[in-house]
């Protein structure tokens, strides 16, 4: 059995952080690394307040933990794509000069779908098995 902590640390300042590389953002000029990277912080951010929320002091089982920490990588690999092309659309409609980014930086960041929900299930699954040995009694 796995106990969920009742808070994930630094998770504060990784949230205030996060909120001042908005802002920052938000003025430099259409970077897709920049968005990219955005993106996906925004979603590691929002997942974990998500675990922190609903995980609160839960005990779960192993294979359980595993389950849901791979669906969670999963979704925010998805997630991480969906959020940077949200970026992108509020980044190119806050500067009235013109598109942000090019129609091949779109398609590419749309066509890491799959790969980005793959790497994002894996790297749960390894966090989730990382996790249980590390408090393995």
């Amino acid at each position: 059995m796995i106990g969920l902590p009742e808070k994930i640390p630094g998770l504060r300042w990784l949230t205030i952080l996060l909120a001042a590389y908005f802002v920052v953002w938000i003025v430099l000029e259409g970077d897709l690394g920049q968005t990219v990277l955005l993106g996906v912080a925004s979603c590691v951010t929002a997942a974990a307040r998500l675990i922190e929320k609903v995980g609160r002091g839960r005990v779960l089982s192993r294979l359980l933990w595993l389950l849901s920490l791979g669906l969670m990588g999963l979704l925010i690999g998805a997630g991480s794509v969906v959020a940077t092309l949200a970026y992108m659309a509020l980044k190119t409609g806050l500067h009235a000069h013109g598109p942000e980014f090019t129609p091949t930086e779109i398609a590419w960041v749309w066509g890491q779908l799959p790969l980005w929900s793959l790497v994002g299930g894996l790297i749960g699954l390894g966090l989730a098995a990382l996790y249980i040995g590390m408090n393995d009694q």
